[in-house]
């Protein structure tokens, strides 16, 4: 097997006869090869930031709000009066 410059192979191995079974299905169901129906899988998983990368991103975008732990606690308090 080679590997294109737009692409690579993936081979996954040991994969349950009955997920194999169902992924099969849906392929069939939607009118895709079982390859074409993983591949848009790969591709929507891989468009979908992780709960991780959103709070990475959050952190590295973020402007710095300049409030210590007092400023934040006076501030609760105050709103309890």
């Amino acid at each position: 097997m080679s590997e294109s410059a737009d692409g690579g192979i993936i081979q996954v191995r040991d994969v349950d006869p009955t997920t194999l079974a169902v992924l099969r299905e849906r392929a069939r169901s939607l009118g895709q090869s079982l390859s074409g129906y993983l591949r848009d899988l790969m591709d929507a998983d891989a468009a979908t930031e992780t709960n991780a990368e959103v709070i990475a991103r959050m952190v590295r975008d973020r402007e710095p709000v300049g409030l210590t732990m007092d400023d934040i606690l006076a501030a609760r308090d105050e709103g309890r009066r």
